[in-house]
């Protein structure tokens, strides 16, 4: 009888898990929102500190970055809880890990140097490790071996800067959110558009 209800449980996990990783394929337009707005952010103001042009506008740009990123989120967000009863509890999980991860970043971001208590330069490697944590947890949702392979990436990324140092991170740190932000979003809106086309066919 044991055996036979944790074979049950071990059905109903899988399916709650399939079930939460189709649901938030679409997902992808959140990782794309914040990568293009981040890396943005970052050339621009690499190119305020070559041009000596740094001090209070790059404050005020991830002020407005970071404010934009979240109230469109936050309207993106509520979109999508008014369009469905209920989530799956993968997807809400996934939804906890990246809502988490922002907060964090928020908080290293801007009270880490403003305190004192963190090197400007450090904010960059500070931020990959972190995302190379939320990326790997989510994959364990997904069910996808790349998603965590991206978050080793970001690890391995964070672990450069470190070593690099200075305002060399900006550059390596921008590419970064490019090629392991933007183009895993691009993969997850690909693989949504595809799966639904499915669907719609049925």
């Amino acid at each position: 009888m044991d055996q036979q209800n944790a074979i049950e449980e071990i059905a109903l996990i899988r399916r709650v898990i399939d079930e939460s990783r189709r649901f938030t394929l679409d997902n992808g337009k959140y990782y794309l929102l914040w990568g293009v707005l981040i890396t943005v952010a970052i050339f621009a103001q690499y190119a305020l500190i070559l041009t000596n042009n740094a001090g209070i506008s790059e404050l005020w740009l991830w002020v407005v970055t970071v404010g934009i990123g979240w109230l469109i989120s936050t309207v993106l967000g509520m979109r999508e809880a008014s369009r469905h009863a209920s989530w799956p509890i993968g997807a809400k999980l996934i939804a906890l890990i990246w809502v988490s991860t922002g907060v964090v970043m928020t908080i290293i971001g801007f009270v880490g140097p403003v305190s004192g208590g963190l090197h400007s330069w450090a904010i960059c490697p500070a931020l990959a490790a972190v995302m190379g944590g939320s990326y790997t947890i989510s994959s364990l949702i997904y069910r996808l071996r790349w998603v965590a392979f991206v978050g080793i990436a970001w690890w391995i990324g964070s672990l450069v800067m470190f070593l690099v140092k200075g305002i060399n991170t900006l550059p390596i740190f921008g590419s970064m959110m490019i090629l392991f932000q933007i183009v895993p979003g691009i993969v997850f809106y690909k693989s949504w558009k595809r799966n639904s086309a499915i669907a719609d066919a049925k």
